[in-house]
């Protein structure tokens, strides 16, 4: 038989099983003669490379690919924060009193299952703006509280009242005016509401309440502690009223890191309630918009850290232009410091406009939001109001902008049901809900036009949805 001379190339698996004990040996010799020496042996300097199986080529890089590879792959772990569901109410808002934290706010804990690396990743992010929406008057009166009575229960049921308009609540902190005490123990009234409210605006989103209007002392100190204490168990905080042991204690409250402080005064207290809280040493229980007063707490919340200043006004009467004493005190207010004025009160919606504030900025003055809850149905513009929308932001000079002003009309809908009257808050540019009649419709688009009237050539605009 002839012998066939001609060589065979070596197969790939010999070729790596050669390389490898090439590996090997050269590595043991090194690592033999560092310990012969007795010097220390970092593995990581060899700069040693081997194969991968499937392509032949050298696995990995050298330090500097490894350490990019290595940051990339960290990076792609980091965890994103968890988004507020429907952007709504505060998600991320720590409120709280400068002067030692304020009683009642829940406060983010860690538990035994929750390590700390797990605290981080909720943390909400530290932003350089906060969104504010903020609706007009509430107050349950009349019919609203009659027909709320529900007569199996004994309880007033007012669940459902902003059922249809809380879909529009989605700042990242949201306010509302309140004309009402708020008691169980007192009978109810036009002035005097259950506590079941103080639950509703809870529920809706509202996070707080300017609740100083003209007949807030009407039962003294206590009826003011009272309501203070149902807004604040159900972390709505109260501003525009102060129980005897807060006479000089301001709303400073923190948003997406931004401290902003929320400062109410009352303009339509009666002289003789007024003459009363100054003998009794409590006049700054429903603070008056007087100002003095008013410059003199800008002043104390920008020493105590507020970035942003929002002064609430409940004020004016009820027409459609705001009066000569109010056009004053704006301005003032405005050149005393305050980054945004916003007004209730009238019972009517009014127009907004810019005033010069300190240093020539402009400020943004609302007249009135109208009515977002009403029980008068005597005139169309008795029952309309709007919401107020702006982004307030940090200007990188010490300072904030308002931007992005914009409305969305509100109407209060009263509707009749198996014999008993209800009534619902929505948004009057919104689809028809179902079960509004003819007359109804008619009447809530002269209740949104009221507005656009109103807000006409002013710097609002309608929100986009």
């Amino acid at each position: 038989m002839k012998r066939d001379d001609k060589r065979r190339p070596l197969s790939a698996g010999t070729v790596f099983m050669l390389v490898m004990m090439a590996v090997v040996l050269v590595g043991s010799a090194v690592v033999l003669a560092r310990l012969s020496s007795g010097a220390s042996v970092d593995l990581g300097k060899l700069n040693m490379q081997f194969l991968d199986l499937q392509s032949g080529q050298p696995a990995g890089g050298n330090e500097a690919d490894n350490a990019a590879a290595a940051a990339g792959k960290q990076e792609q772990k980091a965890p994103a924060f968890p988004e507020a569901p429907g952007g709504a109410a505060v998600s991320g808002t720590q409120p709280e009193n400068v002067s030692g934290g304020k009683p009642g706010t829940a406060k983010q804990t860690e538990t035994a299952e929750q390590p700390a690396s797990r605290a981080k990743e909720t943390d909400p992010p530290v932003s350089d703006s906060f969104t504010l929406t903020v609706g007009g008057t509430v107050s349950l009166e009349g019919e609203v509280l009659k027909n709320a009575w529900n007569t199996d229960s004994k309880t007033y049921d007012l669940s459902d009242i902003m059922l249809l308009l809380k879909p529009e609540l989605h700042g990242d902190l949201n306010a509302v005016f309140l004309e009402n005490i708020l008691s169980d123990t007192e009978k109810a009234n036009d002035t005097v509401a259950p506590e079941a409210l103080a639950d509703l605006l809870q529920d809706a989103g509202f996070r707080l309440a300017a609740a100083g209007f003209s007949k807030a002392y009407d039962k003294g100190t206590e009826g003011v502690a009272g309501t203070w204490m149902a807004l604040d168990e159900r972390s709505v905080i109260p501003t525009g009223i102060r129980p005897e042991d807060r006479q000089d204690t301001l709303e400073i409250i923190t948003v997406n890191g931004m401290k902003a402080a929320f400062l109410q005064y009352t303009g339509t207290v009666p002289s003789k309630t007024r003459k009363k809280m100054i003998k009794e040493g409590t006049e700054r229980t429903v603070p008056e918009a007087e100002i003095g007063l008013i410059a003199e707490e800008i002043g104390t919340a920008r020493e105590q850290g507020a970035e942003a200043v929002i002064v609430l006004l409940k004020w004016g009467k009820t027409d459609s232009k705001p009066d000569s004493g109010q056009q004053e005190l704006a301005a003032q207010i405005a050149q005393a410091g305050a980054d945004l004025i916003i007004g209730s009160g009238s019972r009517i919606p009014q127009g907004a406009e810019y005033l010069t504030g300190k240093d020539g900025r402009k400020v943004l003055c609302i007249w009135s939001l109208g009515s977002l809850i009403t029980g008068d149905r005597t005139n169309p513009k008795h029952m309309a109001g709007y919401l107020l929308n702006v982004t307030i932001r940090r200007n990188g000079k010490g300072g904030t902008d308002i931007l992005a002003p914009e409305y969305t009309p509100v109407y209060t809908w009263k509707y009749k049901q198996d014999g008993r009257f209800y009534y619902r808050c929505l948004a009057s540019d919104q689809p028809v809900p179902d079960g509004m009649d003819s007359e109804q419709q008619k009447t809530m688009s002269k209740a949104e036009k009221t507005v656009s009237d109103v807000l006409a050539g002013s710097p609002l605009t309608v929100r986009s949805r």
